[in-house]
């Protein structure tokens, strides 16, 4: 994969076709589900050592790019929004998880729950992140969550740069990059303690 485009074999030649299309690339390229949902798996192998994390990340949805992406990892971050769907879908995921280790012999830990979105003032918020608590327990929780900050909308757009290279970044900046060293620094401790 490389510029989010995925090489496909069409006669003796290949064609890049956008990543959107890596469903229908799994389909011709492979006859069982099984194969499918094994192949970045197999193509990650010869360079999985050459590097200290490979991250992927991946739509919320059960799809063959998440199966690809979870049978390819040693870790899984379930990302949670705090509203009430998220929560349903986060307990579902769990339960698909689990499904994947008995269908294809999956072997991956859960890392943790990372709350995101949260507004402060939101009792609703606050409410789901309570019941999430209780639902996985305190020690599955990520202590650092993520906050709903209209600065992360802006980055969509203008990117975010380095804030030790550039003077263009103020202090809301600053309390983003903040939260999110936070968050990888708790993400480095969870994998040093599996």
């Amino acid at each position: 994969m490389v510029g989010g485009h995925y090489p496909v074999k069409s006669g003796r030649h290949h064609q890049r076709r956008d990543f959107v299309s890596f469903p229908i690339f799994l389909e011709e390229e492979y006859k069982s589900r099984t194969d499918r949902t094994k192949h970045l798996s197999k193509t990650l192998r010869p360079i999985k050592d050459d590097y200290d994390f490979i991250i992927i990340d991946t739509p919320p949805t059960i799809s063959l790019y998440t199966d690809n992406a979870l049978m390819a990892s040693d870790q899984v971050v379930i990302v949670m929004q705090t509203q009430e769907r998220s929560l349903d879908g986060a307990l579902g995921y769990v339960i698909y998880l689990n499904q994947l280790i008995e269908s294809y012999d999956a072997d991956y830990d859960v890392l943790g729950i990372l709350p995101v979105l949260l507004k402060n003032t939101s009792k609703v918020d606050q409410n789901i992140l309570n019941r999430a608590t209780e639902e996985f327990g305190e020690n599955n929780m990520f202590e650092n969550v993520i906050k709903n900050m209209e600065r992360l909308k802006r980055y969509d757009v203008m990117g975010i740069g380095d804030p030790n290279l550039t003077t263009d970044h103020d202090r809301h900046d600053k309390d983003v990059f903040k939260i999110y060293e936070n968050i990888t620094n708790e993400l480095l401790e969870r994998l040093e303690s599996k």
